[in-house]
């Protein structure tokens, strides 16, 4: 259970009223466990003095105030998928203040998109799949969209329009002040420089403006190694990584994991017509020369085979 202090006590006394059934503490014993073990990492399962969920721009405000007011410390969380424990999560002595229920995805005429800080990329790209659009994003369905660009953000393929932060048009940011701004490159420029990869400690960004592209089909396999192969395995990830230098159009991630090693390899065509498998097979040659490859004791068993598709599908199958 939970050690709250006073700052903490106080600062939910003042926000439940309002807040009712989205100020959860550790009476509401349900929805206290789903909210504690929400995070994708356990490490940050610490279980904090309360979990306050503010729907709205106002409601995130007086928040705010009341932790001004009371001294109480807080954390703030989208989606909850940082993996450093006090990033995204708190301990009993302070509230965690989770922006979940920021959910707007608007388009506007210039095609740019609109998101709440509590939307996922796996939601993003549906939805801007079916309006034939992309953006730059995270490589699984579950990662937020506010946490990955203020992060930087490695998206599959960063070579063809930077990092996910680079993808970025504006900020909608809540400063400590209590005032509501727009960061770009022509209102708080330098805030907005700061918050492209810099991290949330500059303010609370409600809603991110994304750049969007075409709709492009893409191709991409994830193939399965031994760890005793790691030297070989480096020096094929050295090689694609050289490759990608003049190919924008390839995209890749090594993980080591305990047993064994996945390499994600990714092809964006520019056509429909250009789709096929061997249209990026000899960009890969240095991983297809790796034996033996690794076929059992993990989740994806042999793999993932070739495939056609586009990045929400893609974000779904990792």
């Amino acid at each position: 259970m939970p050690t709250t202090n006073k700052p903490t006590t106080l600062a939910l006394e003042h926000l439940q009223p309002f807040l009712q059934d989205r100020a959860i503490t550790p009476a509401l014993t349900a929805q206290y466990n789903t909210s504690a073990t929400g995070p994708w990492s356990q490490t940050c399962w610490t279980r904090a003095a309360g979990y306050l969920l503010p729907q709205t721009v106002a409601e995130l405000t007086q928040a705010l105030v009341k932790f001004k007011h009371t001294h109480a410390r807080f954390a703030l969380r989208s989606t909850g998928h940082n993996p450093n424990a006090g990033f995204s999560s708190a301990d009993g002595s302070a509230l965690v203040l989770d922006l979940s229920r920021f959910r707007e995805m608007e388009l506007t005429a210039e095609g740019v998109a609109r998101v709440g800080a509590g939307c996922t990329w796996g939601e993003v790209y549906g939805w801007l799949e079916a309006r034939g659009l992309e953006a730059v994003g995270a490589r699984q369905v579950q990662v937020g969209v506010a946490g990955f660009v203020l992060g930087g953000g490695m998206g599959a393929f960063p070579n063809l329009y930077g990092t996910g932060a680079d993808g970025v048009r504006s900020f909608q940011v809540l400063l400590a002040d209590g005032r509501l701004v727009n960061a770009n490159a022509h209102e708080y420029p330098d805030l907005y420089r700061a918050l492209k990869g810099g991290g949330t400690n500059f303010g609370i960004v409600t809603r991110v403006d994304l750049e969007t592209h075409p709709l492009r089909p893409i191709q991409y396999t994830i193939e399965l190694y031994s760890p005793d192969d790691y030297m070989e395995i480096n020096k094929a990830t050295v090689a694609v990584q050289m490759a990608m230098e003049e190919n924008p159009k390839i995209g890749l991630f090594t993980n080591f994991n305990d047993g064994v090693v996945a390499v994600g390899m990714f092809y964006a065509d520019h056509h429909p017509a250009a789709s096929s498998p061997s249209a990026s097979a000899s960009v890969f040659t240095p991983f297809h020369d790796l034996l033996p490859r690794k076929s059992d004791s993990f989740s994806f068993n042999a793999g993932l085979t070739p495939t056609q598709s586009t990045l929400s599908t893609l974000t779904h199958s990792i």
